[in-house]
C-alpha cells in the first residue's frame, strides 16, 4: 500500500468514515460536452462516504483512463484527493472560469460550474471543518 493510500485510509479511520465505490459503467462524464471535449476518462463509479455515527454523501466519480485500462477501481486516495480540491471550488462563475481557464461565455462551462458548486456545497455540509482541513492535507 502506498504512503498516499495509507494517509487516505487513516483519514477515514480517524474520522469514523467508510468509503464505498460501486462500478456503474463507462458512460461519459457530464463535462465531456457535446463537442467531444474531454472524452478521455476512466470508468464511472458511484461513491458513497458514510459515517459510522450516521449520515452519508454520494456522488459519481470517474477514475483515470490508466486505471480503467489496468482494471483498477479507485482507491480511497484517488477519491479523497479529488474531492479535497472540489470542496474548495470557486464560489463565483467568473472565479471558476479564471481559475480553470474556461470561457465565461461557454454554456458548458456554466453547467460544469453549477454541477461543481452543488457538489462542493454537499461536501462542505457533510465534512466537519476539522475534517475539511485534514482532507486538504491528503493531496
Amino acid at each position: 500500500m502506498s504512503e498516499y493510500t495509507e494517509r487516505a485510509e487513516k483519514f477515514l479511520a480517524d474520522n469514523g468514515l467508510r468509503l464505498r465505490a460501486t462500478f456503474k459503467g463507462d458512460k461519459c462524464p457530464p463535462w465531456c460536452g457535446e463537442d467531444g471535449r474531454g472524452h478521455v476518462h476512466g470508468d464511472r463509479y458511484r461513491v458513497t462516504i458514510s459515517r459510522k455515527a450516521g449520515g452519508r454523501v454520494s456522488f459519481d466519480f470517474w477514475n483515470s483512463l490508466h486505471d480503467m485500462q489496468q482494471g483498477n477501481a479507485p482507491t480511497a486516495y484517488d477519491v479523497l484527493a479529488c474531492i479535497s480540491g472540489d470542496i474548495y471550488a470557486p464560489e463565483t462563475f467568473e472565479d471558476y472560469c479564471t481559475e480553470y481557464g474556461f470561457n465565461a461565455g461557454s454554456r458548458q462551462a456554466e453547467r460544469d460550474f453549477r454541477r461543481l458548486s452543488r457538489l462542493a456545497a454537499r461536501l462542505r455540509a457533510f465534512f466537519t471543518d476539522d475534517e475539511q482541513e485534514s482532507l486538504s492535507e491528503i493531496q
